[in-house]
């Protein structure tokens, strides 16, 4: 027997919500660009250090952000580093985003119209951080003098009850 999908209810799911975590303010350096193409520009951004807080405490370690410029105004990031927290663990991560400089709707352009969300995937042995093992977060990003902030928000799951049409 098949189930028409024009009888079975919508399920209208609540919106998951955010949890804001923790800070990551990743220094860098200038960039250094590797390679042009028709693609777009492709430069590497140094990250030499930086802190985290909130949830988590601790420095940034080496690493870098791989940027390419698609056009004037948008770029792909993606940055690989860690984080060696103060108790000694160590986080690996992934961050990879999209930096729109004019952003959908947005008139003018600068820093109050940026648009600069990154996806991190975090990567640790330390049981007592097993939680980033098994969440979403997703970040909100900045580039400020000499450093790229993250505000890192988890995904919580909704509290609400579905709600169903028929």
């Amino acid at each position: 027997m098949t189930l028409s999908t024009d009888s079975a209810p919508i399920v209208h799911a609540p919106a998951p919500t955010l949890r804001f975590a923790f800070r990551i303010d990743a220094e860098v350096v200038d960039n250094i660009p590797i390679d042009e193409r028709a693609g777009g520009e492709l430069g590497f951004i140094p990250i030499t250090g930086g802190t985290v807080s909130g949830d988590l405490a601790g420095m940034v370690t080496a690493g870098g952000d791989w940027c390419l410029q698609r056009d004037e105004e948008t770029y792909r990031v993606e940055a690989r580093y860690g984080l060696r927290l103060d108790g000694g663990a160590f986080v690996d991560v992934h961050n990879v985003g999209i930096l729109n400089q004019r952003p959908r709707g947005a008139h003018g352009a600068g820093p109050d119209v940026e648009y600069f969300m990154t996806s991190p995937v975090f990567r640790t042995v330390d049981p007592g951080l097993d939680w980033l093992n098994h969440s979403v977060f997703v970040g909100h990003a900045r580039e400020l003098e000499g450093l790229t902030r993250i505000d890192v928000f988890e995904v919580m799951l909704p509290v609400a009850i579905p709600v169903v049409d028929k």
